[in-house]
């Protein structure tokens, strides 16, 4: 990736000063930088891909919404939409001060970028040029000149990349590889208003999993995706969920079909997280649960 910094020789990095902006990230102020982990760095160039629908458009519109509100100036290139069906859009997101354009050709978009700290080209399939060149170098060009452009502007920019069905990147790979960060949008197989937002490459910050819940007036309820229970969570959480008053050995294996050194194991471990009180031994052992009153920091058996 051509990113124009002149070659140096060997130093120890102790001896090296780190530029500014990668300490003053660029943030919405709002749950949705958890997708970015540390905020966004000024000049970084980011892909989000998704199948059709899946919430690409609403989501950088909002991004750019939001850091407009903080501050940013912030704009929106489409090649797939007129700036009138994005106005239709945006006033169901609620999405006013965002400056959106009709505006494919790449060289025009890098002189915008002088004046910008974040763009969002909708989508990089739609690039075009005066150039002649075939599809793979115009992919090239396009690449290079707007990343290269970003890191002398310090104006972020975002690429929509397109998905097929299957959930494979249309085109090659050379876009995804040249950026600095790639998020993938991807719908909750046991909820469709869920969207899970997978941060898969950041040179610059965190990567991880992110939910978020999409409706008509947009994104809400940003947070880290809950990871899925263990058979041995999903078991002492069975367990936890028993009829009181007690709890014995002999209904653990029943209830849940399972053998004898395994109930007695899920019952240690759940006296050990002080889920469970062991009283009696042997067969006469019976246990039950401990909660914890918050207010008052008491223990009470149930």
């Amino acid at each position: 990736m051509e990113l124009n910094y002149k070659k140096t020789s060997f130093t120890k990095v102790s001896e090296l000063e780190i530029p500014a902006s990668f300490f003053n990230r660029m943030k919405t102020g709002s749950d949705m930088d958890k997708v970015f982990g540390e905020g966004i760095l000024p000049g970084a160039a980011t892909t989000v891909t998704a199948v059709a629908g899946g919430g690409k458009t609403t989501f950088l519109l909002e991004l750019m919404e939001k850091l407009d509100a903080n501050g940013y100036k912030t704009a929106y290139a489409s090649g797939e939409e007129s700036v009138h069906m994005l106005a239709y859009t945006c006033k169901r997101l609620n999405v006013t001060n965002v400056a959106v354009a009709n505006e494919t050709d790449v060289d025009r978009l890098a002189a915008a970028m002088e004046n910008l700290d974040a763009i969002v080209v909708d989508s990089f399939p739609s690039l075009t040029s005066t150039k002649k060149m075939n599809t793979r170098e115009r992919e090239s060009y396009a690449v290079t000149t707007l990343t290269k452009k970003a890191k002398e502007t310090n104006c972020a920019i975002f690429f929509i990349m397109h998905l097929t069905k299957a959930g494979v990147l249309k085109g090659s790979t050379l876009v995804p590889h040249m950026v600095d960060v790639n998020i993938k949008i991807e719908r909750d197989a046991d909820d469709d208003r869920l969207r899970v937002f997978d941060t898969y490459k950041n040179r610059f910050g965190a990567t991880g999993e992110v939910e978020a819940e999409l409706g008509r007036e947009g994104f809400s309820g940003f947070g880290e995706k809950k990871k899925p229970l263990t058979d041995s969570e999903k078991l002492e959480k069975g367990v936890l969920e028993m009829d009181p008053p007690t709890i014995t050995e002999d209904a653990v294996m029943d209830t849940f079909n399972i053998s004898k050194s395994k109930a007695y194991v899920t019952l240690r471990s759940l006296v050990e997280k002080n889920k469970l009180k062991k009283f009696g031994r042997g067969k006469s052992a019976v246990w039950k649960r401990v909660l914890v009153d918050k207010p008052k920091v008491a223990a009470i058996l149930v």
